[in-house]
């Protein structure tokens, strides 16, 4: 017999691969398939904070300077990302999206917002409140791993 223990970690297990099925699928179907997941993270992470410097990015992403470089040199290439150097400070490299990595991002969160709502109306006037708690519980435990 499972213990709670077990069933959770098949659940998160399922999750993750779900949410990974998920977003390979948005990228295929709007068009955005020379785009891989992790590119779409970072150009996520790029559309929050407005603009960045790779090594704000790398930072965030827990990978190596050279690792976000390349991944940038990929995404500019293909037309997501610009490079701006700093007028104040010409070593700095501002790293923004183009309108292109914007609609993508934009479309992303919507595809997002559709998920979620979606879960809101299958625990609407139950643990809508519980749920945010316990998620931003799990961020917290999953940020702290890190």
């Amino acid at each position: 017999m499972k213990t709670d223990f077990d069933k959770v970690n098949e659940w998160l297990i399922q999750l993750f691969h779900d949410f990974m099925i998920l977003e390979e699928q948005f990228l295929k179907e709007r068009d955005y398939a020379d785009v891989t997941v992790k590119e779409l993270q970072i150009l996520t992470l790029i559309h929050t904070l407005g603009t960045a410097r790779a090594t704000d990015i790398a930072k965030n992403q827990k990978l190596a300077l050279s690792t976000i470089t390349i991944t940038l040199n990929r995404l500019e290439d293909k037309g997501y990302v610009v490079r701006e150097r700093s007028k104040a400070d010409r070593r700095v490299t501002y790293i923004g999206l183009t309108e292109k990595g914007n609609q993508l991002t934009v479309s992303h969160r919507e595809f997002f917002q559709n998920i979620t709502q979606n879960l809101f109306d299958s625990v609407y006037g139950t643990t809508e409140n519980k749920l945010a708690g316990e998620l931003a519980d799990l961020h917290s435990s999953l940020e702290n791993m890190k």
